[in-house]
């Protein structure tokens, strides 16, 4: 059945369509690849110390000898940091394959990610629980992710979600530049999406289509474009990009059957299949 077929109405044939806003994961969990492995972590917590204050950082943890950890309190959250001095595991995360599908990786931040030595696990637990919590905390995430990105060895950040998003040093202290000049609550509907959407492209019924994965943390429905012939994929990616940061932020909430323009010629009408919401027509 095409894509277009299973958007026609036939209610009876088909289970409902969830419904949107629905609650956000109250967890939050990102990796951190370095492309070495660490003698010790002595470094990077007195970096963190120096970025958030001494008593911000809580004593590292050593009761297992290969696996230090340690909690670092910013804006009130509570984060734990625990470093692995391997790989990722493949049952974890597909570094691999996640790097041949991604945007905004080069050939050579490619390589970096699939060839990193040893990774840290981050989490913070439980500080997701509205929309406006998920977005503050996912906010502060990025402050401290950036505060790690800062070291050398450091390759990027992979998020733990549905999806496989890989964002490289480079692209993220890019964005950690644009959000210096913003406030988590702020009046423009920014918020550091790339950060934390995936956006891919593949194939669906033969069509083309272009797609986030990571929205739902966030209690949203993913977005994509369906068949697009109009833009580039830069431009898709920019309109992915800002429609994600509207909708993170409660400043839309894109809608089923609703008509959305994207430039002053273009309109397009949104019309979900499951948990995402395809725009047709551009």
């Amino acid at each position: 059945m095409s894509l277009f077929n299973r958007f026609q109405k036939n209610p009876a044939s088909h289970s409902p369509s969830p419904q949107w806003p629905q609650p956000p994961a109250a967890d939050t969990m990102c990796l951190l690849l370095m492309d070495r492995v660490l003698d010790t972590v002595d470094p990077i917590t007195a970096h963190l110390k120096s970025s958030f204050g001494r008593q911000a950082v809580s004593e590292t943890d050593r009761d297992h000898p290969r696996v230090p950890a340690f909690t670092i309190t910013i804006d009130g959250l509570e984060f734990w940091c625990s470093y692995l001095p391997m790989p990722v595991p493949a049952d974890t995360a597909d570094i691999s394959t996640s790097a041949s599908y991604s945007f905004l990786l080069t050939d050579e931040e490619k390589q970096a990610f699939i060839h990193h030595r040893s990774f840290w696990m981050l989490a913070q637990k439980g500080g997701g629980t509205s929309l406006e919590a998920k977005r503050r905390a996912c906010w502060t995430f990025s402050i401290l992710c950036a505060a790690l990105l800062e070291q050398e060895e450091a390759v990027g950040i992979h998020v733990v979600n549905r999806g496989g998003l890989l964002v490289s040093k480079r692209h993220y202290l890019q964005q950690r530049e644009l959000m210096e000049a913003k406030k988590p609550a702020n009046d423009e509907g920014y918020f550091p999406a790339p950060l934390w959407v995936w956006v891919y492209g593949s194939y669906q019924d033969k069509a083309p289509i272009l797609r986030t994965v990571g929205l739902q943390d966030f209690g949203l429905p993913e977005l994509g474009f369906y068949h697009p012939d109009k833009f580039s994929t830069g431009e898709l990616l920019n309109f992915l990009y800002s429609m994600s940061s509207l909708q993170i932020t409660g400043r839309e909430l894109y809608r089923n059957a609703s008509i959305i323009p994207l430039d002053e010629k273009t309109e397009v009408v949104c019309k979900q299949d499951g948990d995402v919401l395809f725009f047709i027509g551009a």
